[in-house]
């Protein structure tokens, strides 16, 4: 055991220079620098206990597909695993929209996984709390077995050239679901009593969906549509989450209400207020809001895909750059930018004494469509009028001369 632990710290020693040398240069991670993308389908991670009416000890093969970009040669490389929509009832790991995320975020120099989970067909005619928490208990063991499986690749055959460092966890709706509640739900203290005795025939927070025994630690997560049943389970020290959310959301809440899908009848906290409780206890994290949208609107529409690709982009260059790059020093919370006058009905000045005329400022309307405001550029502070555009919320970026992100604010037209 003494030697394994030298071996790993020792492999984790190698990536972390790796990754502080090579990952940040030019703009990986922020454009896209890999013009194809390789897939590997149908990788098999792992099997769990799927009971039939005809079979009570069926099992399920889980399997993953692996995006990756063509050419790539770093060695150590982030990872986000995505899972798919479909209610716990319904859905493929094929969904066009986590496809069209693991090949956008691979052509950005990230590995991707879109992988199984074992579905819960029986919510259809007993949508019991029992059956309910039951589903999001497979769904997180199925996922944990996806992270230990590029843990246990990084310390063997390493053929995906994973950075364990940075293992982020997403999805959409159901996905994100499980996502959220496997980085957050992780007493044995938290687990509701009805279904404890369930958990604990089952594994835990670990599982037994496969490869146990090696490390399923992870960076964040990526929640597109999901949410937590309660954000009591979010604690100082837990891992950074990236979040967007439509207001209208009558699939699953946007702030805390109670969840109907499927008839399902218990309290649940959307995006809202899993920002709210992160911001409570200080926790990095960030939201985005589609005013007036409906369920994962970016499942239908270009616009949206647009917004949610570049917004999670953003939160995940800052998460694995900021302490790699000396340019990128200042955060939104750190960065005292001024701004006003907010609200207004035609100019507008943002100030800060680092802004130089090389700075270049970018607005995006609620849906994620690009408004270009006449701009004025000065040393210190940006004007720009907006007297043209529709009454609404803009969502401002500043960027510094090299194109990376170091402010972002709301600004609203009257």
């Amino acid at each position: 055991m003494y030697y394994q632990s030298i071996f790993i710290l020792f492999i984790g020693i190698l990536f972390s220079v790796d990754v502080a040398f090579a990952q940040c240069d030019g703009q990986r991670f922020y454009d896209a620098v890999f013009e194809d993308v390789d897939a590997s389908f149908a990788i098999n991670f792992g099997e769990a206990p799927q009971p039939t009416f005809f079979n009570p000890n069926a099992m399920q093969q889980l399997d993953l597909d692996f995006y990756e970009p063509a050419g790539d040669t770093l060695t150590a490389r982030p990872l986000i695993i995505w899972a798919f929509g479909g209610s716990f009832v319904a859905g493929t790991r094929l969904s066009p929209d986590i496809v069209q995320l693991c090949n956008y975020f691979s052509r950005l120099g990230y590995v991707n996984a879109s992988i199984d989970y074992r579905l819960s067909t029986d919510l259809l005619w007993d949508n019991s709390t029992e059956n309910a928490y039951n589903a999001v208990r497979k769904s997180m063991s199925d996922m944990k077995a996806a992270v230990r499986f590029f843990y246990k690749d990084a310390l063997t055959d390493n053929d995906y050239r994973v950075d364990t460092t940075r293992i982020y966890v997403g999805g959409v709706s159901a996905g994100a679901i499980a996502a959220v509640h496997l980085a957050y739900l992780n007493e044995e203290s938290e687990v509701p009593p009805e279904v404890f005795q369930d958990f604990a025939d089952n594994g835990f927070f670990e599982g037994n969906s496969g490869n146990l025994g090696y490390g399923s630690d992870i960076a964040g997560v990526v929640n597109l549509s999901g949410g937590i049943r309660d954000t009591a389970w979010i604690i100082d020290g837990d891992v950074p989450i990236v979040s967007m959310h439509g207001t209208e959301d009558d699939v699953v809440p946007y702030g805390t209400e109670i969840i109907t899908t499927l008839g399902v009848n218990l309290p649940f906290n959307g995006s809202a207020s899993i920002h709210a409780k992160m911001d409570q206890l200080d926790i990095e994290n960030a939201f985005f809001t589609w005013p007036g949208a409906g369920h994962t609107p970016f499942a239908f529409d270009d616009a949206y895909m647009d917004t949610t690709q570049w917004f999670v982009r953003d939160f995940l260059y800052d998460q694995i750059c900021e302490s790699l790059t000396s340019h990128n020093t200042l955060s939104p919370e750190s960065w005292d930018v001024n701004l006003s006058p907010n609200p207004s009905n035609g100019w507008s000045v943002i100030r800060h004494e680092d802004i130089t005329p090389d700075f270049r400022l970018e607005m995006y309307d609620a849906i994620g469509r690009e408004s270009f405001p006449l701009k004025e550029y000065h040393q210190g502070q940006i004007s720009f009028d907006g007297g043209f555009l529709p009454t609404g919320i803009y969502h401002l970026v500043l960027k510094d001369d090299k194109g990376i992100p170091l402010w972002r604010g709301k600004w609203l037209r009257l």
